[in-house]
C-alpha cells in the first residue's frame, strides 16, 4: 500500500487548474499572507532576531510548502511554538548559528516523518477496528 511522494502542485496541475480554482487559491493565498508576514515579524522580534529575518522566514518557507506542499486544503504559517527554542538558541548562541541550526533540525525532522510515513502510521492507529469512539471530543 506505499504511495508515491509527489508534491500536490504536480498533481494539481496534471489534472487540470481551472481559472475559478486558480482565482480563489490566489485570493487565499493573498488573506493567509496578510496574516502570516505580521505574524512572522513579531515571531522575528519575540525570538530575538530583527523583523526582517522573520519576513525572510515566512516568504521563504511559504513559497516552499506551496510547491512541495502534499495537499490542497494545508493552510501553512509561522508557528508559535518555535519562538521559546528559537529566543533560547538565540540568547545562547547569537542569531546566524540559531537560524541555520534551527532550519537544520526541522528539515531533518521534517525528513524523518515523511521518511517513516507517520501521517500513514497514526491513521491506520487512529481508524483500526476497536478504536471506534476512543478518540476524546
Amino acid at each position: 500500500m506505499p504511495q508515491r511522494l509527489e508534491p500536490k502542485l504536480i498533481t494539481v496541475f496534471r489534472e487540470g487548474y481551472p481559472r475559478k480554482q486558480f482565482t480563489a487559491d490566489l485570493i487565499a493565498g493573498v488573506i493567509v499572507g496578510i496574516v502570516a508576514l505580521p505574524l512572522a515579524i513579531a515571531f522575528a522580534i519575540a525570538s530575538g532576531v530583527k523583523p526582517e529575518q522573520g519576513l525572510y522566514t515566512a516568504i521563504v518557507a511559504g513559497l516552499t510548502i506551496a510547491v512541495l506542499g502534499g495537499s490542497r486544503a494545508q493552510i501553512s504559517g509561522p508557528t508559535g511554538a518555535f519562538v521559546v527554542i528559537i529566543y533560547g538558541i538565540v540568547q545562547k548562541h547569537g542569531s546566524d548559528i540559531a537560524v541555520l541550526l534551527v532550519t537544520f533540525l526541522l528539515t531533518v525532522l521534517i525528513d524523518l516523518t515523511v521518511a517513516i510515513q507517520v501521517g500513514v502510521v497514526l491513521a491506520a492507529f487512529m481508524f483500526s477496528p476497536g478504536r471506534q469512539n476512543q478518540c476524546p471530543g
